[in-house]
């Protein structure tokens, strides 16, 4: 009967995902930019189905920071590590913190300054990964990464299969500040976005740039999403299933690349 339950929660998803794949394309097909007014962030009504109830939600991984985008090609790339660094330093985090991150994940065995390699993390049991990473928990590991301080940065960040740029659309306050040196609070909050306001080209965002006085160079930036989990919330016999599947938007293609049971 479990079993039954559990394939019967698989296909639910499956539903869920064609739900999520449409409603992706559709807001494809009229807008060149996802915001956080957009449609597709209302969550999924429950819906009774045959055994079971389905619902759920799309959520964003346009508006965090990837931790992959530290390392390209097994180097590490310098601008995302200073970019990465004015987050922690917004945070009141350590910004060393971005040396050991990127040492994490870049394919060298050498530790860059301030930074920690296999030297470091053999003492605690394993090694450093010197790979992109498959979720960003895998920096509670850092050297100095405490649950305080993985508390205060987890909300923003995210590990991304391939690089897509932070979506300033739908991207926090916080993550407005690694665009440039000296953006301080009232000035990212100024720039961020709410509901019903949104950038429609990146033009536009470099106009708001020039207003406050900000030269920042806008690659790695962007006003359109890539990459959505789609969350099924499903209850079959009074037992809860929460299925989470990761969707990749090319154009109005949608993929799914992974499913996991449970909560990414």
């Amino acid at each position: 009967r479990d079993q039954t339950r559990a394939e019967q929660a698989w296909q639910l998803m499956e539903g869920m995902e064609a739900w999520a794949a449409e409603i992706l394309r559709a807001h494809g097909q009229r807008s060149a930019v996802d915001t956080l007014g957009d449609g597709w962030r209302q969550p999924m009504p429950p819906q009774a189905v045959p055994g079971a109830v389905l619902g759920g939600q799309l959520r964003d991984l346009g508006g965090c920071f990837d931790v992959n985008s530290l390392v390209v090609g097994g180097v590490a790339d310098e601008r995302a590590v200073q970019r990465f660094a004015r987050l922690l330093r917004t945070l009141r985090l350590p910004p060393g913190l971005a040396e050991e991150a990127a040492d994490w994940i870049d394919a060298d065995t050498a530790p860059r300054t301030g930074g920690a390699e296999d030297a470091h993390y053999l003492g605690a049991g394993h090694r450093a990964a010197n790979t992109p990473v498959v979720h960003p928990g895998e920096l509670r590991r850092l050297r100095s990464m405490d649950p305080r301080s993985w508390e205060l940065l987890s909300p923003y960040l995210c590990a991304l299969p391939t690089p897509a740029g932070i979506n300033l659309n739908t991207a926090p306050w916080p993550l407005w500040t690694t665009l440039a040196e000296g953006i301080d609070e009232p000035t990212a909050r100024r720039l961020a976005r709410e509901p019903g306001t949104a950038y429609a080209s990146l033009e536009g965002l470099q106009l708001a740039l020039e207003r406050e006085g900000i030269a920042a160079e806008l690659s790695g930036y962007t006003l359109r999403s890539r990459y959505f989990l789609a969350e099924a919330e499903i209850e079959a016999d009074g037992i809860a299933f929460l299925h989470t599947s990761l969707l990749a938007r090319e154009g109005l293609d949608v993929r799914v690349l992974a499913r996991v049971r449970g909560r990414w």
